[in-house]
């Protein structure tokens, strides 16, 4: 059997095994933070993204996601199987909307549209810690970010690239446990549940 013909037929198992997984998301006790932050999960339908406070008032979106995709709009069947079949590059976007401050007008920071907004807290240290992180990528590129008026957002390189193991509503669970969220299942498809804390 071809190695093509074996990887399309790998990618079709995962995608079946991967349907009907939950993203199952259990946010810290609010009384276990010494100083909780409001922190948000929003999701789009396919993909997710995080908001969390900004320093100067009104709140930053960060989402990661396949360069092609979503800086250059390549949207077709062979990129999008590429994507999947083997890393490809990858972008961090950031959107700051200081005059945002409420959850009620987050439509206005995704133009791609929210289907959900999920609130809950997470501690301000471990958030200043990630905002970090992230913003570092921005502050450390070599080139001038790339704005894409669909998504909202200014996009970086991301060194690693992007795959069907390393996706977007993965990255963002993965920055969930930074805030010591726990995340249990496969939010693969950008199926979250919150559970109450």
């Amino acid at each position: 059997m071809c190695p093509l013909l074996l990887r399309w037929l790998g990618v079709g198992l995962l995608l079946l095994l991967l349907t009907g997984c939950v993203g199952r998301v259990m946010p810290p006790e609010p009384q276990s933070l010494a100083h909780p932050v409001d922190i948000y999960l929003l999701d789009h339908g396919r993909h997710s993204s995080l908001v969390l406070p900004h320093a100067e008032g009104g709140v930053v979106r960060y989402s990661y996601g396949e360069w092609r995709w979503y800086v250059e709009g390549r949207r077709n069947f062979p990129a999008g199987a590429a994507a999947m079949l083997w890393p490809t590059e990858a972008g961090l976007g950031r959107g700051i909307h200081p005059e945002i401050e409420s959850p009620y007008q987050f439509h206005r920071l995704a133009p791609e549209g929210v289907a959900e907004v999920y609130p809950f807290q997470a501690e301000a240290s471990r958030v200043q810690a990630l905002q970090r992180h992230l913003d570092g990528h921005f502050e450390r590129a070599e080139v001038e970010p790339v704005a894409s008026e669909e998504f909202g957002l200014e996009f970086v390189p991301y060194p690693r690239g992007y795959s069907a193991a390393h996706q977007s509503n993965l990255v963002v669970a993965r920055w969930l446990r930074a805030l010591e969220v726990e995340v249990q299942g496969s939010p693969w498809f950008s199926n979250w549940r919150v559970d109450e804390s």
